[in-house]
């Protein structure tokens, strides 16, 4: 390859030999035009003109340009001043750099085949390179050997340069980058069937690789945004880079690998299980294959890059168990590990995602539940990047971390953090639901992602509280009291190990569990068997509506726990199911809180029936007596009414007073129609009571027989 010397501005490399004559010659040629129009005579002009058209002569001025373009141009301006000569003149330079162009290219692509030709095929990347290539863990050293720098360009340490040539044939470089770059693999999003490159460059750091989607490479908007992992690429040279990467890719379009990719975890098409660092097949291994092996390439989405590192593996299974062993007298801590080991199964189960929930009093061990909880799959940390995080994150980022990690458990710790309670109750609701909301993007409308997994949450307050809806309550297994006991010392003293523990070793079960899942897919049938036997037994035993749909999320914890026991994981001193099931039966008994609330203020009402209008009593002579306390509504006598009227000052004051948020209350009544409606969508209506007009809520009778079975409440 030709040799050279660099320059700044602009960075072209010449060879010493003197190129005066070419431009001179070109020069030469326009001295009769331009000595024509200074003179003025017409005949002159046209024939000085009309020179120009012979093709030797223009090859000259094409020649000449190429060797002195400053010069030629400077030659061009002067005859465009001239009256009348500003078209002629325009049409003339056209046709001349257009020429050079030509000329330049067919002279390039002939000295670099002559060079191919010597060689016997073009410069390998790895030849290219040499020892500045990059390792191994960025690129394999076959693959670098395979690709071809295309016909016209030269890589080296510095940069990637365009091959052009003099017209005296000698080989030049223009710098199109200041560090190598280049295509090393390509890919198709199993999930949206989007196709994708691996660009790898040298940044200041050292050699960086990514996997964009193709049109970055191909736009100029799209690559600038490469800037910000320190890519070689800026706004004056993106149209060099976005034309040199095309020639790559084309020259190299049967040697870039070929591999799947998929921008989640979790469960792919084939049935296989991808996790960062591992790509587990129905087919090969006894479901175990490499990434780095080709088989397959998790693609992040932007920004959440290196949340991916927070899933691999370090330290030993050993240690892991070691932790595990600590924590065997602790039923609650077992809950968490068979919750994100559960993540997995809501797949082939067809079940919803589901949240569990840890709450009580500061120092009881909620967050080491969520360590180890976390610890099943990757690093149980509080600091980035991590397999936990915080409810102060956004919804947006909760909604795209979802969909990246699919299949895997979300865990979130500390409601207290979050923005406010109406944020918890739309992530429990949107997460259960498995899919985000479609958001307008520059190009269009962004997809939402979709995910099937559990949502593991702490907090010093139940989840539930944000809410008084029971579908949402529904939603949530509610776990109160200390998961490490009540003995504060001790558990002080067994979190501190466990969680030293668990910050060296940590995301061997979850790799398990999925290598077994999918090495065992013959199985699965047999798996869905027992877990539909196990929801029929939990059902069974429910005493209300909520903890019915409960049984579903037990029956999956149980099949979880029944798996990594069989991986070797040592059993609870006591049964952490005996806990669990006592738990959701008294937060079943007490989650359907719309009904609970209606039950009180009915029975309220009932036991203070004179303060109605409708029902008051009457003093000795007849009169209307008005209540001590005032009017609390109006209600007709007997049996045959059609609702009972609470004033709205009353009703929010009693459903503070027995623990109820008013207006929560209020809206979910009127979404279960319990609240005769006023005019519009107003949830009250305004009455007479006592001559006076007061708004009041209507409970309908229909309600009143719902909760109470009948009418002789």
């Amino acid at each position: 390859m030709p040799t050279d010397t660099e320059h700044d501005q602009p960075e072209v490399e010449q060879n010493e030999q003197p190129t005066q004559r070419v431009s001179e010659r070109a020069l030469a040629a326009l001295r009769p035009v331009l000595a024509a129009l200074q003179g003025g005579d017409r005949h002159e002009v046209m024939t000085a003109w009309m020179s120009l058209q012979d093709p030797a002569t223009m090859t000259i001025l094409a020649d000449g340009w190429r060797d002195d373009e400053g010069s030629m141009s400077s030659v061009f301006s002067v005859m465009s001043t001239m009256t009348g000569q500003v078209q002629r003149t325009r049409n003339l330079r056209r046709a001349v750099v257009a020429l050079a162009e030509d000329r330049a290219r067919r002279q390039t692509a002939e000295i670099v085949s002559r060079l191919e030709d010597s060689l016997g095929e073009l410069t390998s990347v790895a030849t290219a390179l040499g020892a500045s290539a990059p390792p191994t863990t960025v690129v394999s050293h076959d693959v670098l050997a395979r690709l071809r720098i295309p016909t016209g360009y030269a890589i080296d340490a510095a940069g990637v340069y365009r091959l052009s040539a003099s017209p005296e044939g000698e080989l030049t470089r223009r710098r199109v980058t200041s560090a190598p770059i280049f295509i090393s693999g390509r890919t198709i999003d199993v999930m949206s069937g989007e196709a994708k490159r691996q660009v790898i460059w040298r940044g200041p750091s050292g050699w960086c690789s990514r996997i964009v989607e193709r049109r970055t490479i191909l736009d100029s908007r799209h690559l600038l945004a490469l800037t910000n992992l320190e890519a070689p690429v800026n706004s004056n040279n993106t149209g060099q880079v976005i034309a040199y990467l095309s020639d790559f890719e084309a020259e190299n379009s049967h040697r870039i690998p070929a591999v799947r990719s998929s921008s989640s975890m979790g469960w792919q098409p084939d049935g296989g299980f991808l996790l960062p660092d591992m790509y587990y097949r129905p087919d090969v291994n006894g479901g175990r294959g490499s990434l780095t092996g080709g088989d397959f390439a998790l693609t992040a989405p932007p920004g959440l890059e290196k949340m991916a590192t927070g899933w691999t593996p370090a330290g030993t299974w050993e240690g892991w168990l070691s932790a595990t062993e600590l924590l065997t007298p602790y039923p609650y801590m077992y809950v968490a590990m068979y919750a994100s080991a559960c993540a997995p199964l809501l797949e082939m189960l067809k079940l919803p995602g589901f949240v569990v929930d840890f709450s009580g009093s500061t120092s009881g061990g909620k967050t080491t539940a969520l360590r180890v909880a976390a610890a099943v799959w990757g690093r149980p940390s509080e600091s980035y990047p991590t397999a936990m995080y915080s409810w102060d994150a956004t919804k947006v980022w909760i909604e795209r971390a979802s969909a990246f990690i699919c299949n895997l458990p979300v865990i979130l710790d500390e409601t207290k953090r979050a923005r406010s309670q109406k944020i918890i109750r739309d992530v429990i609701y949107d997460f259960c639901q498995g899919q985000g909301r479609g958001r307008g993007a520059v190009d269009g409308t962004r997809p939402s992602g979709s995910w099937r997994s559990v949502l593991i949450s702490s907090g010093e307050g139940a989840a539930t509280n944000c809410s008084q809806d029971a579908g949402t309550r529904a939603r949530v297994l509610s776990i109160v009291g200390k998961p490490l006991g009540h003995d504060v010392k001790v558990g002080a003293r067994v979190s501190e190990e466990v969680q030293i523990l668990l910050s060296e070793n940590y995301g061997h079960l979850g790799r398990r569990i999925a290598q077994y899942l999918v090495a065992n897919s013959e199985h699965h049938d047999t798996i869905r068997e027992v877990y539909h036997d196990a929801r029929a037994r939990y059902s069974s035993e429910a005493l209300t509506a909520v903890s019915r749909r409960h049984a579903a999320h037990l029956a999956a914890i149980e099949v979880a726990a029944g798996i990594i026991h069989q991986l070797g994981v040592p059993q609870c001193d006591v049964d952490p199911f005996g806990y669990l099931i006592e738990s959701q039966t008294l937060a079943g008994l007490d989650a359907d809180r719309p009904a609970s609330a209606l039950q009180d203020i009915l029975s309220w009402c009932a036991t203070n029936q004179p303060r109605f209008w409708g029902r008051h009593d009457h003093d000795p002579h007849g009169r209307v007596k008005t209540p001590l306390h005032g009017w609390a509504g109006t209600w007709g006598p007997g049996d045959d009414w059609d609702y009972i009227a609470i004033s709205t000052l009353t009703f929010n004051a009693k459903m503070v007073e027995i623990g109820h948020d008013p207006k929560e209350i209020a809206t979910r009544w009127a979404e279960r129609n319990w609240l005769l409606s006023g005019n519009g969508r107003n949830r009250t209506r305004t009455l007479r009571i006592d001559g006076a007009p007061t708004r009041c809520y209507c409970i309908g009778k229909s309600a009143a027989d719902e909760v109470f079975g009948d009418a002789s409440w």
